[in-house]
Formats: C-alpha cells, structure tokens, sequence
C-alpha cells in the first residue's frame, strides 16, 4: 500500500488551491476522477477548514476498505435501534460540535435538524454536501446512548468524488465506490470507549455494516447490508 506516496499526494492536492475563491481546483486528479459538471458544482472551503491534512487525517481515509453492498438501503423504512433521538457530535478535523434532537416524538425526521446534521457530514476537503439517511443516524444515536451518552467523534461523514478519486488512484486499498460517497456511512469514535467495544456494540444492533480498525482508533457504520470487516 502506498500510504506514503498518497499522504504527499493529499498534501500537494491542498497547497495547490491557496485561495478556494471560485472552483475548487484539482490539478493532481486525473480527468476520469472528476467531470466537469462535479468541477461547476464544487464549494468554496471555509477559511478555518484550509488546514492541511495530517498523517493521522489522511490514514484514517486510507484505512476505509468498505465493501458496497448489493442494494440501496438509503430509502428504506427508518428502524429505530433504541436511541433517545438526540444526537451529540463532534468533528474530528472541523472542530464543530453539535447536538440536536433529530426524530419528533412520533418518531419522524425533523427537516431542519437534518439538514444540520447534512452540513454538519459535509466533505473536509471540498465542503460539499449530501444527504444523510435518517437511519445512519439512528445507528450513531443508539451507539451514543449504549455507552453513556458521550459524544461521538465523527471522522469521516461523506466524502467528495473528489477525495475518494484522489485516495483510489493509487490502488491503496480505498473503495472506490465506497459507501462515504452516497452519504450512507460514517467512521466514528468514543472518547473513553474502546474501539473493540464500540465495534461490538454496534455489530449487535445488526442494522448495516460495520468496519473495524484498531490501529486508526475508529469503527466505520453504514447502511448497506449486514457484513463486518
């Protein structure tokens, strides 16, 4: 695996685009990772967020190894998995912290609260958006809620053909329709919990897949099918 080679390949991807004032510019991506039309759509980057990604960002992206699953479960019926309806989040390379109650009392998503949490997804590198299932949050907040109601620390929502084009170009491993770019999945830790037994928790709610990677201290959550890895 080229880990060292993608790193300065991430880095030099970043420093070439000083100024994030128009389109996004992605010089050291190859023409087949990005059309024009993603190129038309992508959004200026926060000034805070033009940090450069670390080792420890750009390993925690390299480790995602996803399988895709064989259907779309992103419109299936919402499964509530016993959490309270309230989530509390925090991003690891934004810094936002936010905590929000995401299901009404009939047990519906509330519009607003989603689109919070949408932005809250939104890709590190380009600033885009997308739709995140109600679901996948339903799998965060009874995680959440199995362990005390800390915080979770969310270090990959969804991600920009963009980054996944620039990580899978180099055969390292990452999928290259990996389920961060629909929006379906989330890599997430526990301040306090063990990875092993985040990773437990979750494969006992059995309601998507779940990826395990000790050495990068997260567990990976989506909604696809069953599967652990």
């Amino acid at each position: 695996m080229k880990t060292g080679k993608t790193i300065l390949t991430i880095t030099a991807l970043l420093l070439a685009a000083p100024s994030f004032a128009g389109d996004f510019a992605l010089s050291m991506i190859s023409a087949r990772d990005i059309t024009s039309s993603d190129t038309a759509m992508a959004l200026p980057v926060p000034a805070a967020e033009l940090s450069v990604m670390d080792a420890a960002e750009a390993a925690s992206y390299l480790a995602d190894r996803e399988a895709a699953p064989e259907s779309d479960e992103k419109g299936a019926e919402v499964r509530q998995l016993g959490g309270d309806g309230t989530v509390k989040l925090y991003h690891q390379w934004t810094r936002e912290n936010l905590e929000i109650r995401y299901r009404d009392e009939r047990g519906r998503a509330i519009p607003a609260a989603m689109a919070a949490i949408r932005r809250f997804m939104r890709c590190r590198l380009t600033g885009r958006e997308a739709e995140i299932p109600a679901g996948l949050i339903e799998i965060i907040d009874a995680l959440q809620d199995r362990h005390g109601g800390r915080t979770v620390t969310v270090i990959c929502g969804y991600r920009s053909p963009e980054l996944n084009g620039a990580l899978a170009s180099d055969s390292n491993g990452v999928a290259k329709k990996s389920l961060h770019m629909r929006g379906l999945a989330a890599d997430i830790s526990i301040e306090g919990v063990r990875t092993s037994a985040l990773r437990d928790s979750a494969r006992a709610l059995r309601a998507g897949g779940v990826g395990y990677y000790p050495r990068d201290g997260f567990v990976h959550v989506d909604v696809g099918a069953v599967r652990y890895w």
